[in-house]
């Protein structure tokens, strides 16, 4: 049996998990992750982690980090949430700590890699992956493989222009004016919400709850957003023809209030031959460890 190391790096947590080749958990901890003290502590604190495990018939370790990764060169290149970190060489350090190919990629590709060979995309060829959360993240997996394109940029849609007249919030000003993640992430809803209802709006959770108790200005905002969302899905549509669109995030648990618009408006939208592509649910509990897993067998493969 071979068997794959995921590790799901975060600012505040780490986990690692042994699993086999159906994604089964054999072996995990999480412990913090020491994000902001550098480097050296986090990689010293991974290494420690791994003395733990039976690596015996391991293939391979995929590390998933919070940022783009440059695939050829191994390094992370932008590190918002472990500070520090561009450029530092966790791959080799780890593979000549365990004698073990090590592969990177950043958290939404791992993600979308796990959902594509593991969960609600398994089975199709080219699945797209939505992250809708705090932000609005992507990955393109095609046969099991993540394409990272240009410096790992490939699938990342936060810039995708879907409504160019939308105001351009403060916090968002590194972005495309009506970009879709300017207008239809988790935080762009709160930010709404708070603008339109005030503070008892002033997150997606409240807005998503205020809709749900019948107001008509958090539906129309929540409609809006699915909108907007849909306009991104069938300009990716045109391009990339997915098989599916798989959906995870935060704001995805609330898939009851806005999937049903999400569909009919992306069917409205979207080239005749790509309206019955389907908008899936994510459906792993654990797509971050899990896809970090499958980075490594996905190299190997």
């Amino acid at each position: 049996m071979n068997y794959y190391v995921g590790i799901d790096l975060g600012g505040t947590n780490v986990r690692i998990a042994k699993v086999d080749e159906e994604g089964r958990i054999i072996q995990d901890m999480i412990e913090p992750s020491h994000g902001k003290e550098g480097p050296e502590k986090i990689e010293a604190n991974i290494l420690r982690m791994l003395g733990k495990f039976d690596l015996n018939g391991v293939r391979s370790i995929g590390l998933a980090i919070p940022g783009p990764v440059d695939g050829e060169k191994n390094v992370i290149t932008q590190a918002t949430n472990i500070p520090g970190c561009e450029g530092y060489p966790f791959a080799k350090n780890i593979e000549d700590y365990t004698r073990i190919p090590v592969f990177l990629d950043n958290d939404a590709n791992a993600a979308g890699l796990a959902e594509a060979v593991l969960g609600a995309g398994r089975g199709y060829n080219i699945v797209y992956f939505i992250t809708h959360s705090t932000g609005i993240g992507g990955a393109l997996v095609i046969n099991g493989k993540v394409i990272s394109g240009h410096k790992g940029y490939a699938g990342e849609v936060a810039n995708v222009i879907v409504d160019p007249d939308a105001k351009l919030y403060p916090v968002y000003s590194h972005l495309n004016k009506g970009g879709v993640e300017t207008v239809a992430s988790g935080t762009a809803i709160g930010l709404i919400g708070k603008e339109l209802i005030g503070e008892e709006a002033d997150s997606a959770r409240k807005v998503f709850m205020l809709a749900g108790e019948g107001n008509e200005i958090a539906k129309a905002i929540l409609d809006k957003m699915a909108k907007d969302l849909a306009t991104c899905l069938s300009a990716i549509s045109a391009i990339c023809a997915p098989d599916c669109f798989v959906i995870g995030g935060g704001c995805s648990h609330s898939s009851a209030m806005y999937f049903d618009q999400l569909r009919e408006y992306f069917k409205s939208m979207a080239h005749e031959g790509m309206k019955d592509v389907p908008i899936l649910k994510a459906s792993l509990s654990e797509p971050g460890v899990l896809g970090a897993a499958m980075i490594g067998k996905s190299h190997l493969d």
